[in-house]
């Protein structure tokens, strides 16, 4: 298919199709829509229309989060857009509530051109739907476990973060560790609770299922976990939490009963008393290189893959 094909399957003639192409201004609006539809739905791309969908750029990025409210995606959202702020890019925060639909919403938007590049900081779908949209344009996944073939992905070690976070409560010379994660489909979060396992098998430490509690996202989160602990299982002694929030809200009703260790080392943990140990993670490191990443491949058009790791340290204020 060529620019011929196009103009005579839209009825209209080579150099409208052409000044579509080029986004030039004096066009028929109705003749405009009909041609890039057709382009869209035929989901081909001639050589020349290649080089308008390449040369094409809006100056945005879509940036994915779970919750906005999410202490740590409030975080990383803040310090991506900041970053590509100061490269000249705007940026759009998109809640996906945890939904692989809303979350398809700004792939979606991607393959429409809306936009130059997507900062999925919390994978919802499965890795094969995320790749095939990539063809579309520059996806980078952050904050996830998969790594896909034409999917960068820049992540921390949430395996060893799992099973040192449980290691220094083990430490502590206690045995019923309790685990809070949010979502439990998420693979970091999977990660996590493996690392976790881990260190209980490796210090002949039982583990029990009941010592799980996930949906663990807020203060008033941890408050009701808490409780639960409180009513049912007064025989647990420490717990690793997923959120410096979380821990606060268990620290709350349960006070110095309880061996806390949160997670990014929010400024929470420093107003406490005990100041609660958090695992620090190197969010703004992570974020810039996510940006210098994403301009450096559109300004040469080109998808170079990674997969680049961050290490973390363990914070007792």
């Amino acid at each position: 298919m060529d620019i011929f094909d196009v103009a005579k399957a839209c009825n209209v003639s080579k150099s409208t199709v052409s000044r579509i192409l080029n986004n030039h201004p004096y066009v028929n609006e109705e003749k405009r829509k009909r041609v890039l539809k057709y382009i869209e739905e035929n989901n081909y791309v001639p050589n020349n229309i290649a080089t308008y969908f390449r040369n094409r750029t809006t100056k945005s990025i879509g940036i994915s989060i779970p919750y906005i409210d999410h202490p740590f995606f409030s975080i990383i959202s803040y310090e991506l857009t900041k970053n590509f702020n100061e490269k000249g890019y705007k940026s759009f925060i998109h809640q996906t509530f945890c939904s692989p639909s809303k979350e398809e919403e700004i792939l979606i938007s991607l393959k429409k051109n809306e936009i130059d590049a997507v900062v999925l900081c919390s994978v919802e779908n499965h890795p094969n739907v995320i790749e095939s949209y990539s063809r579309h344009g520059l996806i980078i996944s952050s904050n996830d476990a998969n790594q896909t073939k034409r999917v960068s992905n820049f992540h921390f070690d949430e395996f060893n973060i799992g099973k040192t976070a449980t290691e220094y409560l083990i430490k502590k010379g206690i045995n019923n560790i309790a685990i809070c994660i949010d979502n439990p489909f998420n693979g970091a979060q999977k990660l996590r609770l493996k690392g976790y396992k881990r260190a209980l098998l490796e210090n002949d430490i039982s583990f029990k299922e009941e010592y799980i509690f996930s949906s663990a996202f807020t203060i008033n989160d941890g408050i009701k976990i808490g409780k639960k602990i409180q009513e049912n299982h007064k025989e647990i002694q420490g717990i690793y939490t997923g959120s410096d929030y979380v821990s606060a809200g268990i620290f709350k009703v349960l006070g110095k009963d309880i061996l806390l260790i949160g997670t990014d080392n929010h400024d929470i943990c420093k107003i406490l008393n005990p100041h609660l140990p958090s695992i620090s993670l190197p969010i703004e490191r992570m974020a810039k290189d996510i940006c210098d990443h994403v301009i450096k491949n559109l300004s040469i058009n080109e998808n170079e893959v990674v997969d680049k790791i961050y290490s973390y340290r363990i914070v007792t204020h």
